[in-house]
């Protein structure tokens, strides 16, 4: 009987140990895999934002004092940009998180809305509103702040000492 109960025991161990490392082995397999995946798309990513970031060059903080502010026209420009950007070979909008191409979206929706606006047509040649203007930098702005959160370039680093300070206000042009 006491080698009965032994080899019941032995038994029934291996057996939870078996189905205990098989669920172990099975869930760090799926953590693996779900690591795996989350790093290509993260690194897809990276590649796809530093694009648009560059496409949105068009649309900075503030117009620097040698240049003009863009002409409806130039709007128009920077639609087929964006759009090129968003359905191009490398299929960049795939890749935009939900909050990000929230952004995108009022981006590109603002662009239209100023481009057309006041039956313009495509040879627009009549200047933004200061409201035009700074609504589209704004959003701009949002959309590559959005842009570094989602890679990770916004999160301070994780020794106290490094961290940058707070971001400097845009000077006053006079607009």
């Amino acid at each position: 009987m006491t080698v009965f109960i032994g080899f019941f025991g032995a038994t029934l161990g291996a057996l939870v140990g078996a189905i205990a490392t098989y669920l172990t082995a099975r869930s760090n397999m799926r953590l693996t895999l779900e690591h795996s995946y989350d790093q290509t798309l993260q690194e897809k990513r990276l590649e796809r934002y530093q694009a648009l970031f560059h496409v949105s060059k068009c649309l900075p903080r503030y117009w620097p004092p040698m240049e003009q502010e863009p002409k409806r026209k130039d709007l128009q420009q920077y639609m087929r940009d964006f759009h090129d950007w968003y359905f191009g070979e490398e299929a960049g909008g795939m890749f935009l998180t939900a909050t990000a191409k929230d952004i995108y979206m009022r981006l590109l929706n603002l662009l239209a809305e100023a481009a057309f606006k006041g039956g313009d047509g495509p040879d627009g040649d009549s200047p933004l509103t200061a409201a035009e203007s700074e609504a589209l930098r704004e959003v701009a702005g949002e959309l590559r702040r959005q842009l570094a959160e989602d890679v990770g370039a916004a999160h301070p680093p994780r020794l106290r000492w490094t961290r940058p300070g707070p971001q400097a206000s845009p000077p006053s042009l006079g607009n």
